[in-house]
């Protein structure tokens, strides 16, 4: 299987199965139960021994305020999610992420540190992160208050084609540009 297979999980339907690239929303009915799915898939919290949560490959989290080191400027946000994946040179790893940056339309932040650009910006960067790890499937969070993810992110993006997305919110209306999982 190559994507993300979900069975038994607080929430959802009885089995959830997403193919690579293929880009879901998931509303559940309250925040607690999208926080523990959220936690449950990408690997922060052990499921019940009746649950299946199995993925070809690697599984990154990118949390509802973008998930970044408020100590590091979003350049060393990314390559960070960079480095510790890969064994590569830190001039390597800078080089790639702000290409992906680039992709992610942050190529003009990348000196500014979190607290400096918009909540956009940083879930863009929290994606950018996510996409140098080369997961197979990324979780998007939501939060109100805060621009959809489906406003943020263009589907042209060609990083974007090759993991899976998986969109965990409590509001229906926040979907946009996703499929509904069952």
């Amino acid at each position: 299987m190559d994507g993300l297979l979900l069975e038994g999980l607080p929430g959802l339907p009885r089995r959830l199965q997403l193919v690579r690239g293929e880009q879901r929303a998931l509303v559940v009915q309250d925040a607690t139960t999208a926080r523990l799915l959220a936690d449950l898939i990408s690997g922060l919290e052990e499921p019940s021994p009746n649950a299946t949560i199995e993925c070809s490959g690697a599984i990154r989290l990118v949390p509802a305020e973008g998930g970044l080191l408020p100590h590091l400027d979003v350049l060393g946000n990314i390559v960070h999610g960079h480095t510790v994946t890969h064994r590569v040179t830190r001039r390597a790893a800078e080089d790639e992420s702000r290409e992906t940056a680039a992709r992610c339309g942050l190529g003009d932040v990348l000196d500014r540190y979190p607290h400096e650009i918009t909540p956009g910006r940083r879930r863009l960067a929290g994606v950018a992160r996510a996409l140098r790890a080369h997961p197979t499937a990324i979780v998007l969070e939501d939060a109100a208050g805060l621009p959809t993810w489906g406003s943020l992110l263009w589907f042209e993006n060609p990083e974007l084609w090759f993991p899976t997305l998986l969109l965990i919110t409590t509001d229906p209306a926040r979907t946009t540009g996703f499929q509904h999982a069952d």
